[in-house]
């Protein structure tokens, strides 16, 4: 049986959420970091917080489901408290940002920020087909998404119960509507990992696998060095995978094995470097680190290219470093003074509620 808190699943988080900075701070300085295929494919670093996301909230609310005791609308509204103050304020970091950069001369994309897509942003179905392009707080189109896998999070129960007795077979079923999609998807010429705007269809694979490998861990329990076994092998994969620049779908389910191996680990209790306190701290502030770094990403390098234009070598290095560290700065911030003490507050006033919350208080979300 899983442990309620699965710590290792939780420090994931952290390792995702860098490798997907890495990636969105690659272009800046001229450093080149591109050429490396590890950093080329850190987009890859959504699709893990998908599956991971489909996992933990099934481990959280499967079994709700099938004493029939969850809540629809108390769900939605958990779920609501973990993205959406987060989601409010760096998006209004962001608004604040580009008006002061306006001001000061500064030169935006206007069809990255269209105040006319605003609405799409606050309802957050701005990766539901709403906008033509991926805007304002860039990251943010992956939380739209999420929103999206929550409203329908009782048709993957539903799936994945159906095959209670044999649940093998809904991991193939869900990387049965993966292949599809990305099928769908790259014939028409459209890389799956471009696939922004349209975030919900995305998420669909991730999501179901995630809630398939849980049932299926539900089934079985792996001994602790098959689990760890299995978790390297994932690992180094995806490592091999990356840097050769393989398909995304050679990568993929590589993702899977890696959270489902992790969480099988974790059902001996035993510590690993997984399960270290400071490491789970920082994968309780991954969230903020993920959508707190744009807004850090246009205020730092704009002051650099005023402050310190043209720099080169081992000051362009040093500079770059800085970055993921004024967004560690900010995130732990926001997590603090935002994020923690708003969920708080939605979950004190859920308008549902017919009982006090329940929710493991380390519950993952991306």
């Amino acid at each position: 049986m899983y442990p309620s808190d699965i710590r290792p699943l939780t420090s994931l988080r952290i390792v995702a959420a860098i490798w997907v900075l890495i990636y969105h701070f690659r272009d800046h300085l001229g450093l080149d970091v591109d050429r490396l295929g590890l950093v080329a494919k850190g987009y890859l670093g959504v699709d893990l917080f998908f599956i991971l996301s489909g996992f933990i909230l099934s481990h959280v609310y499967l079994s709700r489901w099938e004493t029939r005791t969850f809540h629809y609308g108390s769900f939605l509204w958990a779920r609501l408290s973990r993205i959406y103050p987060v989601h409010l304020v760096t998006l209004a970091a962001t608004i604040g940002i580009w008006l002061i950069g306006m001001k000061m001369g500064a030169s935006f994309d206007p069809v990255a920020f269209d105040p006319a897509v605003l609405p799409q942003h606050l309802l957050l179905i701005h990766a539901w087909g709403t906008t033509p392009f991926v805007q304002w707080n860039f990251p943010s189109w992956s939380i739209s998404a999420e929103w999206f896998a929550y409203l329908a999070f009782p048709a993957a129960a539903v799936l994945v119960l159906a095959f209670k007795r044999a649940a093998w077979a809904a991991v193939l079923v869900a990387l049965g509507v993966f292949a599809l999609v990305f099928w769908a998807v790259e014939g028409h010429g459209l890389p799956l990992s471009e696939v922004t705007r349209l975030g919900f269809i995305r998420i669909i694979p991730a999501f179901l696998l995630g809630a398939a490998l849980y049932q299926f861990g539900r089934t079985i329990t792996l001994p602790r060095a098959l689990a760890l076994g299995g978790a390297a092998v994932a690992l180094g994969w995806i490592a091999v995978a990356a840097t050769l620049r393989l398909s995304d779908a050679a990568i993929w389910p590589a993702f899977g094995l890696l959270i489902f191996s992790l969480a099988e680990a974790s059902k001996t209790r035993a510590r690993g470097i997984m399960s270290a306190a400071w490491l789970v701290y920082l994968g309780e502030v991954s969230y903020s680190v993920y959508m707190a770094h744009l807004p850090v990403d246009i205020a730092y390098f704009h002051a650099l290219d005023r402050l310190a234009p043209g720099i080169t070598g081992a000051a362009a290095w040093l500079a770059w470093v800085g970055v993921f560290i004024a967004t560690l700065i900010v995130s732990i911030a926001t997590y603090h003074l935002v994020e923690r003490p708003a969920r708080t507050w939605m979950r004190a006033h859920d308008p549902f509620a017919r009982e006090p919350a329940s929710e493991p208080p380390h519950e993952p979300v991306i």
